[in-house]
């Protein structure tokens, strides 16, 4: 889910209808010295009619102009351009739509932002593609902790690994005759389109971080086509001996990928969750700051859920409450905004946004002091809100935490009482999306055009040369029993959520 823009558009027309009226700087006002005034969004591009390197072309021209953070991330345009437009020649010349979309897989994922995506209409291809690629499990998970070593975080009883004796908790040496780790640097992520093998088809994101691209690299270690056999030599736990066993990739199902995720997700829902835990702590699980029955406006019905949720944890009086933003997918930047300001009695600066301008190809910005006082959602602050919680308060994250979903987290951890906890920091995708460009066979690219910025207009949580989003201040260390606890079922980093708030 994204960032929302529309709000935007009605903000300008009053705007503008404003300036006409001669009520904004008094009479005889030049209106068109502001720059807002005729301000559109990019248009999408349709260019599914065309030949596929036509539309490359034309695709890779757009999104290199309107995409929000090309400099930012120092996006190598040119080179791009270079590479991938004689792939996608070859494949027109031979006819073959698997080679096309690959290409169009590769280039999409080398642009390092989970708000960039390449849609589907008919999955086929990079199902077939993703079987193709890594349909085949080892029977096992693996998992790197902070002391480098890698591990069997997991495994499937009578799969492959544990058929060769392969225990959860083993340490992996090597991998294919390599030691793990240059094993598992060697997987080329944007190259294998497995989300089919996940259950989750159709729309394809490269990953933001370098820290989310790593637990991919390490989720695929486990993949291979179905047949695939390679030899492992592994340390079982409590064992001092090295052994060796060759493994057989077999057709699972993607069975190993729901064995250990660092970055799952809840359901697709605007139901927001809450109890008080046994410890006496609030618990309120946020899935989206979006209502899916009306998309385009407030999410009226996630905030009534929310104060809801707050109100409770204020009259039983709890000592500290737990928002779990968890593969948060995102929404209104407002109501982002205004789930801080149930902990702040003072308001506070959340975000300026600027867009894309088509008409002279740079980025408009928005900013408060050129609205006046009226109520701007893309000038949003953190307004405090009723009832106030002034106790300690812990969100937990993930790096599938994503787009407004990681607002609460940037806001609340500037908070004196504020902390944020996980394994990972947030996604690192912060921006406002509705770009969207068509191409032949039923694919499409989107994008973002808006970026959010300070103060002093530097883009905020975007991801820049592998780093990005909100990092934990309460960083939950991946050890071998967390490790091993956590693929287990056992929620780790509530458990350190309770006993951080236990010993405040």
């Amino acid at each position: 889910m994204k960032k929302t823009v529309q709000s935007v558009l009605l903000v300008l027309l009053c705007l503008a209808l404003f300036l006409v009226s001669g009520c904004l700087g008094g009479v005889g006002t030049d209106t068109t010295a502001d720059p807002r005034i005729g301000f559109t969004y990019p248009d999408p591009a349709d260019y599914s009619a065309l030949a596929w390197t036509d539309a490359f072309q034309a695709a890779h021209d757009k999104l290199s102009h309107e995409y929000a953070f090309g400099d930012w991330k120092g996006v190598d345009w040119p080179g791009l351009y270079s590479r991938f437009l004689p792939r996608i020649a070859q494949a027109q010349a031979a006819g073959d739509e698997t080679a096309y979309y690959l290409a169009l897989h590769e280039y999409v994922c080398s642009i390092p932002d989970s708000h960039i995506s390449l849609a589907a209409e008919n999955t086929a291809v990079l199902t077939a593609l993703g079987k193709k690629l890594a349909g085949g499990g080892f029977g096992m998970a693996a998992a790197e902790l902070d002391d480098w070593r890698v591990i069997v975080a997991a495994v499937i009883p009578e799969g492959p690994a544990d058929s060769a004796g392969i225990a959860a908790g083993a340490e992996i040496i090597t991998w294919g005759g390599q030691p793990v780790k240059t094993a598992i640097g060697q997987i080329d992520v944007g190259a294998i389109p497995f989300k089919a093998l996940t259950g989750a088809a159709g729309n394809e994101n490269p990953k933001a971080s370098l820290e989310h691209y790593r637990l991919e690299q390490v989720r695929l270690l486990a993949r291979g086509p179905v047949g695939t056999s390679v030899p492992v030599v592994f340390k079982n736990p409590g064992s001092t001996r090295s052994q060796t066993a060759t493994l057989t990739a077999v057709d699972d199902g993607g069975q190993s990928f729901s064995l250990l995720n660092f970055a799952a997700r809840p359901d697709l829902s605007d139901q927001v969750d809450y109890r008080i835990l046994p410890e006496g702590y609030g618990y309120v699980l946020v899935r989206m700051e979006l209502d899916l029955s009306n998309p385009g406006g407030y999410p009226t019905g996630v905030y009534q859920q929310f104060r809801e949720a707050i109100t409770s944890f204020v009259a039983a009086g709890v000592p500290g409450v737990i928002i779990d933003l968890r593969g948060n997918y995102g929404g209104s930047d407002q109501l982002a905004a205004d789930m801080c300001g149930f902990f702040t009695l003072s308001p506070a600066f959340y975000e300026e946004q600027e867009y894309f301008d088509k008409r002279n190809g740079r980025f408009l910005r928005i900013t408060a002091s050129e609205v006046g006082p009226d109520p701007i959602v893309d000038n949003i602050s953190i307004a405090p809100q009723a009832p106030y919680y002034g106790g300690p308060v812990v969100v937990l994250v993930n790096p599938s935490t994503t787009s407004s979903g990681e607002g609460p987290p940037m806001g609340i951890s500037r908070l004196p009482n504020g902390r944020v906890l996980g394994f990972h920091g947030t996604n690192g995708s912060f921006g406002m999306t509705g770009g969207e460009i068509k191409m032949p066979g039923g694919y499409s690219i989107q994008y973002p055009f808006g970026r959010s910025v300070d103060h002093y207009g530097v883009i905020q949580l975007d991801s820049r040369n592998g780093s990005g989003g909100v990092t934990p201040n309460l960083r939950v260390p991946k050890t071998l029993e967390n490790v091993l606890a956590f693929a287990a079922g056992t929620d780790v980093e509530l458990q350190y959520a309770v006993k951080y708030l236990r010993g405040y």
